[in-house]
């Protein structure tokens, strides 16, 4: 017998458990925070009969390679490229919107399949036909595979860890890219990996602060930037948000069970090795507490935290931290305005700077200009296209 109901942790998180005619019961969401669910956990939406999932659509790094070279490593996915290199339309708001119109109206709900041992994940299609069978509307519907009863995926404990921190008004994502495999620091050659999760603040949060995206309550969960036109209306109206941000960094490692405590604190030692993060902490659902950082667990169905060994950072690097944060955030903004726009933004920095206007940019140009326009004026620009 599960040791967790996720229909509960969901009630505890202040969804709505509703009555379904087809499934028996569902979790009830608006668009955005199906959206959301679905881009950290990869459920699947079944208006098609093998399902359509919203991860990965984001990503622009594989990782950066500060710590060696100062170098961004790009990975063509909010943003594509074509066969000669050239930057292309990718997966944007307007782009998303054409392909998969239902993702962004109306309200959705939430299926949990159990997959146990012995039977078959690919559930897709046997859900799909239930659902016209039975004269169900396949827009509504969003599945999500629990692939034990007795455990909770990591992707759905990183999606908890989101919850959580954006109700602490923090920035977050899943799998954020701040590390390379390999990098040197302070003498020594250190392997690190992708952390599972991070909850942050920078400069730019100021920005979204007055752009009515964030407030000091609600944060934002960073797979939402490159779409958010697509939820909310009025944005850039007035904020009455008066707190300032700083750069802060908290980083998360998941594991299923407590069983992997040890390996999820000495990749957490890995990470606290370069001194990039403020503080550490495991994700662990049956794992309450540590003795070297905090820790996240499910507790009677509700998350909780345990804060421990929290310290302001301040290194040779962390400006560095802070402008790469800020250029993350950017990025991911420009999904929302249309690919000429993006062409248009990358002329004006160019010819700003007396650089030679070109008939096709690759990703690098992008980045530069990125880098290189102040924040204030990137937001300027980017209401002006919106």
């Amino acid at each position: 017998m599960s040791d967790y109901n996720i229909y509960e942790i969901f009630k505890n998180q202040g969804f709505k458990i509703i009555d379904d005619k087809i499934f028996g019961k569902a979790i009830e969401m608006n668009s955005e925070d199906a959206y959301l669910f679905s881009a950290t956990t990869g459920a699947k939406y079944l208006f098609y009969v093998n399902g359509v999932t919203m991860k990965g659509r984001s990503e622009i790094f594989i990782h950066r390679a500060i710590f060696s070279n100062n170098h961004l490593i790009y990975s063509p996915g909010l943003f594509s490229r074509n066969l000669d290199g050239s930057l292309a339309e990718g997966n944007s708001a307007k782009d998303l919107k054409l392909k998969y119109p239902s993702v962004f109206k109306g309200t959705k709900r939430l299926i949990i399949a159990e997959i146990t041992e012995g039977i078959t994940s690919n559930v897709e299609k046997e859900y799909y036909d239930k659902i016209i069978q039975q004269g169900g509307d396949i827009n509504s519907y969003l599945l999500y595979k629990n692939f034990s009863s007795n455990l909770l995926g990591e992707s759905f404990q990183e999606y908890l860890a989101s919850m959580y921190f954006i109700n602490k008004g923090y920035l977050v994502e899943n799998q954020t890219p701040w590390f390379q495999q390999n990098y040197k620091y302070k003498g020594s050659t250190l392997q690190g990996g992708i952390p599972d999760f991070s909850a942050f603040h920078c400069d730019m949060s100021n920005y979204l602060s007055k752009a009515g995206i964030i407030s000091d309550i609600k944060g934002i969960s960073l797979l939402i930037l490159p779409v958010i036109k697509n939820f909310r209306n009025g944005l850039f109206t007035s904020n009455n948000n008066t707190k300032k941000y700083n750069r802060e960094l908290l980083i998360g490692e998941a594991k299923t069970s407590a069983s992997s405590l040890p390996q999820a604190i000495k990749q957490l030692d890995k990470y606290k090795a370069v001194e990039i993060a403020d503080e550490y902490f495991t994700i662990i659902p049956n794992s309450h507490s540590n003795d070297k950082h905090g820790s996240m667990s499910i507790i009677n169905n509700t998350i909780s935290f345990i804060s421990k060994n929290r310290n302001e950072l301040l290194t040779e690097r962390t400006e560095d931290d802070n402008n790469w944060m800020n250029t993350y955030i950017k990025m991911l903004l420009l999904g929302n305005i249309e690919f000429n726009s993006i062409i248009k933004f990358i002329n004006n920095f160019r010819r700003a700077n007396k650089l030679e206007l070109l008939s096709k940019y690759q990703s690098i140009h992008l980045l530069d200009a990125v880098q290189n326009t102040s924040n204030s004026d990137f937001m300027l620009f980017l209401k002006e296209e919106l």
